[in-house]
């Protein structure tokens, strides 16, 4: 399978009928406001906010079943790895193309700035993961 590309939003809607898909709120800065001294005692803190993870993928062999494995990771300004997740998408054969969505519950943060979603799909042959797609989100933490 191929990853062709990967965008963050806050949320998205596919047309039943002709399996359009829409996407609301692309996610690429965020202003965030947060009580200062929370962040200082824990070292972080999640902010509630939903978002989405959708990724387009085309599929080279059809004549089978297949399995997808994704792996999202969510680093910090400070190259810090704050979450990971694996997701593993089943994908029927004579299937040309699939969509992967992944659902994202609170979000950690640490401090201002860059904060970077990286997708990996893991290689069927290596067994290993490969970065595919790095998202960054901005991040401007204003404290109470």
């Amino acid at each position: 399978m191929n990853h062709i590309w990967s965008i963050l939003c806050q949320n998205s809607s596919v047309d039943e009928e002709t399996n359009l898909l829409s996407i609301f709120n692309c996610l690429e800065q965020a202003e965030i406001t947060i009580k200062k001294d929370d962040i200082e005692n824990k070292g972080k803190v999640i902010v509630p906010i939903s978002s989405e993870l959708i990724s387009f993928w085309t599929v080279d062999e059809q004549d089978g079943d297949n399995k997808l494995e994704v792996k999202i990771e969510l680093i910090d300004p400070n190259n810090n790895l704050l979450n990971s997740a694996e997701s593993i998408f089943d994908v029927k054969k004579n299937f040309p193309r699939f969509r992967s969505k992944i659902k994202l519950q609170g979000l950690p943060v640490t401090k201002n700035g860059r904060y970077i979603f990286k997708v990996s799909q893991k290689d069927r042959v290596q067994k290993k993961f490969k970065i595919v797609a790095s998202l960054p989100l901005d991040i401007d933490l204003r404290y109470t």
